[in-house]
């Protein structure tokens, strides 16, 4: 009789599929493709869904598809918007991990082998997620930016429920949508993305995934988000109306939840009117037109408005002013731990060469 020793099991080398919603993106899409063309750990799989777009997208997507098996490209015949998009290619998707890039944002080469080797780290975790850099609409800005603003962690690490719900208390906004990788059978738990609310939708999983399962954090900046006016978060988060319509949906939630830490409501209110109110002081319209939407999306009154308008007819100094008078209204986090993040921040900043399309 002959034994034989069976060998350790290899361990299970986890699966990635990116998905690229794009409605008139064609400008942007060979920059953004181009990208996930050019990770250094491949992409398992790659779903564009276009959603009915009339310029030259489907060109382009063409090009990419022409000697890729791995690709697809779904075609919606009527808009339906990003999120239902995303609940689709969640549905369809076969892999262990799925992320969503914008059609006119771009990854770093290395996003994936970084992001996969902590996926096979920790496959309990519910999402994965890094830094990313502010670009403009013709690629780099003037002066470098990172998000988030605050930073989950000074170093890459692992973040359980717990340490989730300690961050919360002191800052926000730690999650890109650009450079986060979602467990699937977790995204899946949860129910997918919540089409009611709109734009919000993932950043809200995201603090539910994390507030779950725990999460990891990068500290390298592994995506670039771009802004031009145009952006489908930044459109929600900067009109009124729709902001307080889906401050009051997500406010909801998380009081009907157990998974938030106590007074967690008012602060992600608080800290969403900041942040509106910060892109709106840093656009291109005109100091009376800002002030009014600036004061609109604080609730501010007649009287406020006039104190913002007087003050942004200052130029350079008024803006910096306003922005301050905004932060004081609105207190969305710990300067003090801000502060001593600046080492931080400028490290993983310069530790990672300014975007250039590839």
């Amino acid at each position: 009789m002959t034994t034989t020793t069976a060998s350790a099991a290899s361990p299970t080398v986890p699966t990635v599929t990116l998905v690229v919603p794009n409605f008139n993106h064609a400008h942007y899409l060979s920059e953004s493709l181009g990208s996930i063309a050019n990770q250094t750990r491949a992409p398992d799989r790659v779903i564009i869904i276009d959603d009915c777009s009339t310029d030259d997208s489907i060109a382009v997507i063409s090009r990419f598809l022409a000697d890729r098996p791995s690709w697809r490209l779904i075609r919606h015949e009527i808009n339906q918007g990003v999120v239902r998009g995303q609940n689709e290619a969640l549905a369809i998707a076969d892999t262990d991990w799925i992320g969503f890039l914008g059609a006119d944002d771009a990854l770093h080469p290395t996003y994936l082998e970084k992001a996969m080797a902590q996926a096979a780290d920790h496959p309990d975790a519910g999402l994965i997620f890094a830094c990313c850099e502010i670009i403009g609409p013709n690629g780099p800005s003037a002066r470098r930016m990172l998000r988030p603003i605050m930073l989950p962690a000074s170093a890459s690490t692992m973040l359980a429920p717990a340490d989730v719900r300690r961050i919360l208390r002191v800052g926000d906004n730690y999650f890109s949508g650009t450079t986060s990788l979602y467990r699937r059978s977790a995204l899946q738990a949860l129910g997918g993305f919540d089409v009611k609310l709109g734009s919000f939708s993932d950043a809200f999983l995201a603090r539910r995934l994390g507030l779950t399962y725990g999460c990891y954090f990068i500290a390298d900046a592994l995506g670039y988000w771009r802004i031009h006016g145009q952006n489908y978060s930044t459109a929600t988060a900067t009109d009124p109306a729709s902001l307080n319509s889906k401050l009051a949906e997500i406010g909801t939630l998380i009081a009907e939840s157990q998974l938030f830490p106590q007074g967690y409501g008012a602060l992600f209110a608080r800290r969403n009117r900041f942040g509106a109110a910060r892109t709106v002081l840093g656009g291109d319209t005109a100091p009376s037109a800002k002030a009014a939407r600036v004061s609109a999306l604080l609730g501010g009154t007649m009287l406020d408005t006039q104190l913002l308008r007087l003050t942004l007819s200052f130029g350079a100094i008024g803006r910096v002013a306003a922005l301050a008078w905004v932060t004081l209204r609105t207190r969305p986090m710990s300067l003090t731990r801000l502060l001593a993040q600046t080492a931080a921040r400028r490290s993983i900043i310069s530790a990672t060469p300014g975007y250039r399309a590839r």
